[in-house]
């Protein structure tokens, strides 16, 4: 038998500290813990000078990035477990190997690299070597490979191979190849921008017969798209991409310059602005559509859409023919951020989320703005968070956050009205990393976890004395409300701000009241085994605080041992202990309590084992016994509609009138499962005498040709 007896749980409590507060102290310092976690990442080039970090990247786990090391100069590295280390000295001594357009594709990185004998040329690092591709161009000039884009597995570049000037090639893991010499001769085609549409490759290239213009390459074959006839050329710029078009800025000659598309057929010729320039300037998608800041003479240079079928105005930021020159356009998510100038606020951070256009944050209050008026240094972004660099008119230029509903200075990084000049913005992971100077270590790697916390809370219960982090000793009893700035571990050089809750307890003692049954050892080895009363107290070593001993006074009461057997019979479950307190248990779910099983009987509803916690005086548990329901859930309530039973409880007689119920059996069982009367009905009325038998609880027990049904009756 398994029993669970109230002294054994009320044991588990018997160190429970009485906590007299004999004093109550407020300690609080002056706050002035930094609001957000920006630190420097890493002083790579000790000093005043400065590593001036670039191209940062995430690769194999860690941040790679280009920095000049003292005397390494400009060379790959890398920063992990808040560590920065060289990576390799591709081409040792000053001024490095100029490691540029890091690229990851799969389980490599690449870049272009000077390594002093072959000149700049493509390298790859695969997380042990670095390794040079190809020598494009042999000799010590290199072809200086640039505009580095991924599609698919395969790396497209531009580079110069020393004769046919700059065309495109590309890489496809193993072979460099030539697409086209666009442009025969020395000069090159230099192809400017190179974009992915449908498996095919956009370029916008140079030819002497042609000019600048946009070309298509299928996998074999370079298409040429003259959109302005003759050596002019159409000054194409900014492909970008949605499905099925290239969307792009080109004049043709006679419409000035206009937004264009191409379906990797026709060039259509939107022609916004039929009267003049549309200059359509910083394309950017979003979804589906493509944003941009566009010119008719109406409303000045304002925001506008391209839909995939037409153009239109998004909204007149400042009304009238003024320009309001949305630039830095940051699409975040479905938000499309940006900075301009309403003629109020200066230029300030906007935003459109597909339906409104509307000021995010007037950083700088007046019309002289908090941003660059353009800025071409693009905006971070971090998740939900878009990152841009605007002074207040207080901190000098400095990298701000906007978390979509508020924007926040990260940390003054050059005190003052002096600015620290942050560049180079990269989202990787809940980080944005970025270039800033201090003024003190110089351009170095700077970082803003968006999810570090610099404030935290702690409480103590303690005994003892107790030494808070920052090392103040505290000793007399009482509550203590703490405040402590101390250094940041999660963002090394930041201020946290530590709030404790402190209470520190006279010694330790408690008072307990138990009933057991027959028997009680108490924890300092005590032993009762005689009904009766026993006051005594011990002294045992306390748990809360081990140093020192609690002093524990026991009331305690043995009582004669109690019944906890249960009878199982026809579902049904009876607890032979009569006038206690019961619980039903779930055996099958740790023992634990049925919700308002708490009768002398219980019925389950499913098939599973039980027990009954029972309470008179002490309690004991039951064994668990294993019920097969046999009945339907709510069945002691849910007689069939034509049987009606009564009275409820009884005296002398039961009535059953089964009306068009055909019962072929009724059964009086007592709580043991006994037979006290048994009926085979032959008329629709049954009356059972029950004045001879005792009171208590009985069970009728009925087979209809419905199911077979238990009633729970009481007779008194």
């Amino acid at each position: 038998m398994k029993k669970q007896n109230n002294v054994m749980k009320k044991m588990q409590s018997i160190f429970y500290i009485f906590t007299t507060i004999i004093a109550t102290v407020s300690v609080n310092s002056a706050l002035a813990q930094d609001p957000h976690c920006v630190y420097m990442a890493s002083d790579v080039y000790p000093g005043s000078y400065g590593a001036a970090p670039n191209n940062y990247i995430q690769y194999d786990g860690a941040i790679y990035f280009a920095s000049t090391g003292d005397v390494n100069g400009m060379e790959l590295w890398k920063y992990e477990g808040g560590v920065s280390s060289l990576v390799a000295d591709i081409n040792p001594g000053v001024p490095g190997s100029m490691p540029n357009y890091l690229t990851v594709i799969g389980p490599y990185l690449y870049f272009s690299a000077n390594n002093g004998v072959n000149g700049t040329e493509l390298f790859r690092y695969d997380g042990t070597t670095v390794t040079m591709i190809s020598d494009i161009n042999p000799g010590v000039l290199g072809s200086f490979p640039n505009m580095f884009t991924v599609v698919g597995s395969d790396l497209y570049f531009v580079a110069n191979n020393g004769s046919l000037g700059f065309e495109p090639y590309v890489y496809d893991g193993s072979t460099v190849s030539l697409i086209a010499d666009i442009n025969p001769g020395m000069n090159g085609s230099t192809p400017g921008e190179i974009v992915e549409m449908n498996g095919d490759i956009y370029y916008t290239a140079y030819t002497d017969a042609n000019g600048e213009e946009l070309w298509m390459y299928d996998g074999s074959t370079m298409t040429l798209f003259d959109i302005y006839p003759g050596v002019t050329g159409s000054d194409i710029g900014e492909l970008t991409v949605i499905p099925g078009q290239v969307v792009f800025r080109a004049t043709d000659g006679t419409l000035g310059y206009e937004l264009m598309t191409c379906d990797g057929s026709n060039v259509t010729n939107l022609n916004v602005n039929p009267s003049s320039d549309f200059t359509p300037w910083e394309l950017t998608p979003l979804g589906n559509e493509v944003y941009f800041r566009g010119f008719i003479s109406t409303t000045g240079y304002e925001l506008w859409k391209y839909d995939g079928t037409s153009a239109s105005l998004v909204m007149d930021i400042r009304p009238g023919t003024s320009n309001s020159t949305p630039n830095n356009l940051t699409a975040v998510g479905s938000v499309l951020y940006f900075a301009a100038h309403d003629g109020t606020h200066g230029n300030e951070l906007w935003m459109h989320d597909g339906v409104t256009t509307a000021l995010a944050a007037d950083i700088k209050t007046g019309s002289a703005g908090s941003m660059p008026a353009p800025s071409y240094d693009p905006f971070g972004i971090v998740g939900d968070w878009v990152f841009v660099v605007a002074e207040n008119g207080t901190t000098g230029y400095e990298v701000w956050g906007y978390d979509g509903t508020s924007a926040m200075l990260g940390k003054d990084i050059a005190p003052g009205a002096t600015a620290s000049t942050p560049v180079g913005f990269k989202g990787i992971g809940n980080i944005l990393y970025f270039t800033a100077d201090n003024t003190t270590n110089g351009s170095e790697m700077w970082a803003w976890d968006i999810t570090g916390d610099l404030t935290d809370t702690i409480a103590v219960t303690t005994c003892d004395a107790y030494t808070s982090p920052a090392g103040n000793v505290y000793t007399a009893p009482g509550t203590y409300s703490l405040d402590e700035i101390l250094p940041s571990v999660q963002c090394p050089g930041c201020d946290s701000l530590i709030h404790i809750d402190l209470i520190i307890t006279d010694q330790p003692g408690s008072t307990q009241n138990i009933v057991a049954c027959n028997e009680y050892t108490s924890p300092g080895g005590n032993y009762f085994g005689t009904v009766g009363t026993y006051n005594f107290t011990e002294i045992v070593p306390s748990i809360s605080c081990p140093s020192l001993d609690s002093i524990i006074t026991y009331n305690l009461t043995i009582v004669e041992t109690i019944n906890p057997a249960i009878v199982v019979f026809s579902g049904v479950l009876v607890a032979q202990q009569a006038g206690a307190t019961y619980q039903w248990l779930d055996c099958d779910n740790g023992y634990a309590p049925i919700p308002g099983a708490t009768d002398q009987d219980f019925l389950p509803t499913v098939d599973g084992t039980y027990a009954c916690e029972v309470t008179l005086g002490c309690t004991d548990t039951s064994n668990c016994y294993f019920v097969e329901s046999t009945f339907g859930i709510g069945f002691s309530e849910n007689l069939p509609a034509d049987v009606v039973i009564y009275p409820n409880p009884a005296q002398s007689e039961i009535n059953i009138d089964l009306k068009n119920n055909q019962c072929s059996k009724i059964v009086l069982l007592n709580t043991l499962g006994d037979t006290v009367q048994m009926v085979i009905p032959t008329t629709q009325q049954v009356n059972m005498n029950v004045s001879e038998l005792s009171a208590g609880i009985y069970f009728i027990s009925l087979e209809t040709q419905t199911g077979n049904f238990i009633y729970r009756i009481a007779i008194r």
